[in-house]
């Protein structure tokens, strides 16, 4: 793509961190909720999704280095606003209703930010493209 800007900075903007370090976090409703933030995920397998996403992270990073372009580490910093975060988490649970609605039923959030992750990534994008943009 660097065929038409040339001269475009470029930034990779990561993943938020998902599953917080203490999975016990995940055996507790948000407020509001009837389900726990991922549902019938068992407690014992939600390391293994943040290994996953935290590869995927890695390889993200590598892949913006590589191409000299700037990354935005989310995962490091939304670690305490997690979909088990409660009332402060930054992620909607996976069956947790979220402000949208397809053909008048609402949708779940499915793990994707709700209003406060939206507001906390943003500050961290618009952060690193100042940063860019200022050089």
């Amino acid at each position: 793509m660097s065929y038409f800007a040339p001269d475009a900075e470029r930034v990779l903007v990561g993943y938020p961190r998902l599953v917080p370090e203490d999975t016990t976090r995940c055996l507790t409703l948000a407020p509001g909720q009837t389900e726990l933030p991922f549902a019938d995920i068992p407690k014992d397998a939600l390391p293994l999704l943040d290994q996953v996403q935290k590869r995927l992270d890695d390889v993200m990073k590598k892949a913006a280095a590589d191409d000299g372009a700037d990354f935005v580490d989310l995962y490091d910093r939304t670690g305490n606003n997690t979909a088990c975060d409660g009332a402060n988490r930054g992620i909607g649970g996976l069956l947790e209703t979220s402000k949208l609605d397809l053909f008048g039923q609402p949708i779940p959030w499915y793990g994707h930010p709700n209003d406060k992750g939206r507001d906390i990534q943003a500050k961290y994008v618009a952060a690193k493209i100042e940063t860019v943009l200022n050089r």
